[in-house]
């Protein structure tokens, strides 16, 4: 009869994997504005915990964010204790793929153990890469991924759904199922349809690490996951040993069942996850993990394929930051309210999607090439899609690195986004002599930006006063509202542009205003 303790301790991973999973999930529905200016809960928790989070935030300029991400901190200090327990009992996208892994069938046969290598080739790469000033662990980080795929394409899909069955709930009469609707609205959905740029990219990344279980269970972890090596180099000496180290002669049950791939030779703790698994299925109750001091098995890294991943790191940065700077060349780069210098941004920016996910106006998206190579899935404000709400400053409250600073309200009005601007052959009071209030009537500053001129015109034979507006370029924060409102059919008759950043010197000639 199996030890009760053993079975309990393989039990007790999947609780955890469940538990954290649910409080993850639970934590990204309360990234929303719930009718409240300050979230009353710590949303971005699930990267204060990530030491690649941490590592993009130490190799950027400027102080390293210790208030916000001391947890990572601890988190390396428990798996020098431990080992990666973070990969088996807690990581959101490792949970998912032991989860739908069961639904896309996993390969029986695995890939060469060489494959292991490529984690911290990739590690080495992205590191050395952050040191010349180009940060890409954003596109690579199991973390960012799990939750850009959450929050640009399963819930929206979510909350469409919901949307969709409470109508046909309501429109069939069946008001025990429709009355559940304020509870799902103010608590389970977004606060509007959410939409979002790159929606399908992001679906195609996940959809490949996933379809990668049908090569091998949990290849992603295994072979490629650059936040897996990083915790394996911190555990290679880790104080938890596993008894045996090898296969017993007289059986091989758990090599055949680790999800690791760590049991046939040398027990190697850096590539463990601490799943249990093997001890549970042990005929022999043979298998324990207790604390011990062993001897670390050597990293499988050729000095050849390690130089390597370092000169392409070093080749990576300076080929990206010889690119004209984006800003320049891209008018429309817009970032959100707080946003440190751009350079500083990229390198600090992880690439999570909490501000996008948390935007009241349904104003960020990811970018693509908006921002040149190096900017990949940063947000961008678009304010044809949404606008900068005047009196909201969630998105700096759940950045997790600092890329985004936590301003406060009277901060925020003062912070100037861009400046918009009008373009004289669309605008309907300007190019067609047709009355337009709308971007003047929403326009939210205290003094407004945008006023009119009366002007005299003649329209079909008749002298008519049509008022005709003008941007007060001093008053102007570029919150984009009145491009967003615009009612021109297509491309908007006022634009926002990034000229005046708060973030950038301000220039010294200002007109006050143009037409």
């Amino acid at each position: 009869m199996k030890s009760p303790i053993l079975i309990s301790g393989r039990r007790w991973r999947q609780i955890s994997q469940v538990v954290c999973l649910l409080g993850f999930l639970w934590l990204f529905l309360q990234t929303e504005y719930r009718g409240v200016d300050l979230l009353p809960y710590p949303v971005s928790l699930l990267f204060r915990i990530d030491p690649l989070a941490a590592l993009a935030d130490a190799l950027a300029p400027g102080p390293f964010s210790i208030g916000l991400l001391w947890p990572a901190l601890l988190l390396l200090l428990l798996t020098f204790l431990l080992g990666r327990f973070f990969c088996g009992w807690i990581c959101p996208l490792g949970t998912t793929l032991d989860g739908l892994g069961r639904v896309v069938g996993r390969g029986r046969g695995g890939v060469r153990p060489a494959w292991r290598r490529a984690k911290y080739l990739l590690l080495a790469g992205l590191v050395v890469a952050a040191l010349f000033g180009v940060q890409q662990f954003g596109l690579f980080d199991p973390l960012s991924i799990f939750l850009r795929t959450l929050t640009l394409v399963v819930y929206p899909l979510w909350n469409l759904a919901l949307n969709q069955f409470f109508d046909l709930t309501y429109n069939a009469g069946l008001e025990p199922l429709s009355a559940a609707y304020p509870f799902f609205r103010d608590h389970l959905m977004a606060f509007h349809q959410p939409v979002f740029l790159l929606a399908t990219s992001t679906l195609v990344v996940f959809l490949i690490i996933l379809l990668l279980e049908k090569v091998e269970r949990r290849f992603w972890c295994k072979n490629l996951c650059p936040l897996g090596a990083l915790l394996g180099l911190c555990s290679r000496h880790t104080l938890l040993d596993r008894k045996p180290h090898q296969v017993c002669d007289d059986c091989s049950l758990c090599a055949s069942s680790c999800r690791s791939g760590v049991v046939g030779g040398r027990y190697r703790s850096a590539e463990c996850l601490l799943c249990l698994d093997c001890s549970g299925f042990c005929p022999q109750e043979r298998i324990s993990f207790r604390p011990a001091r062993h001897p670390a098995a050597p990293l499988d890294l050729p000095r050849r394929h390690l130089m390597t991943a370092v000169a392409g790191g070093v080749l990576l940065a300076p080929t990206l930051n010889l690119a004209p700077a984006p800003g320049r060349l891209n008018g429309s780069l817009i970032r959100p309210p707080g946003a440190v210098e751009e350079a500083a941004f990229l390198r600090r920016c992880i690439r999570c999607g909490e501000c996008m996910k948390v935007c009241i106006g349904g104003a960020l998206h990811p970018t693509f090439l908006q921002a040149g190579p190096a900017g990949m899935w940063t947000p961008l404000l678009v304010a044809r899609l949404g606008y900068c709400e005047y009196n909201c400053t969630l998105c700096g409250q759940v950045c997790p690195t600092g890329a985004i600073k936590a301003l406060k309200v009277e901060e925020k009005r003062r912070t100037v986004i861009g400046l918009a601007v009008l373009d004289k052959n669309r605008c309907l009071p300007l190019a067609r002599n047709e009355e337009c209030l709308v971007c003047e009537e929403h326009c939210p500053t205290g003094d407004k930006a945008i006023v009119f001129d009366d002007k005299e015109v003649l329209v079909d034979g008749r002298t008519l006063q049509l008022k005709r507006p003008r941007v007060v370029k001093r008053l102007c924060i570029g919150c984009g509202i009145c491009e967003t409102k615009c009612p021109v059919e297509g491309r908007s008759a006022i634009v926002v542009i990034n000229e005046g950043e708060s973030r950038q010197p301000r220039d010294e000639i200002d007109s006050g205003g143009y037409g």
